[in-house]
């Protein structure tokens, strides 16, 4: 499990070698344990905060050295989210290609992306989003080579 994760960090900008199945899950269970892990931390140093807010209270000057502990436990979140972006896509893009599939259909994915922020909320986008995603699933947990057309 943390080589794979090693592997992620080495590999973040390589576009030429694929990436196993077991190299890309991996890396998305370390990952969700670890914004799980970042998640319950956040709500453990905001939730005095959010008490207040719903009682309707103040906050004040002793709740200060906490909010601090907040902040920075949401800036790191989102130096994590930054710093990971990047390599998570070349990783997508790896396992595409060690999948056999062409690199357009890697290019339908980043563009139906794209479209979700430049589009707003429209309902037929994020039907298609959805079977995206749906068929993103199915190719990352396919074996190797399982698209690949035989010449």
């Amino acid at each position: 499990m943390l080589q794979a994760y090693k592997k992620f960090w080495k590999n973040y900008v390589n576009l030429k070698e694929p990436s196993t199945r077991a190299d890309y899950w991996w890396f998305t269970l370390v990952n969700t344990l670890i914004s799980l892990v970042w998640f319950l931390v956040v709500l453990g140093t905001s939730m005095r905060f959010l008490i207040k807010l719903i009682d309707g209270r103040r906050i004040t000057s002793a709740d200060t050295p906490m909010l601090i502990v907040t902040v920075v436990v949401l800036l790191i979140g989102l130096l994590y989210v930054l710093a990971t972006f990047i390599p998570k896509w070349t990783l997508m893009y790896r396992r595409f290609m060690d999948t056999g599939l062409n690199p357009w259909w890697y290019s339908i994915y980043v563009i139906a992306y794209l479209l979700r922020f430049v589009s707003g909320n429209s309902s037929s986008l994020t039907a298609v989003w959805v079977l995206l995603n749906i068929a993103v699933f199915v190719i990352t947990v396919s074996p190797t080579g399982a698209y690949k057309k035989d010449k």
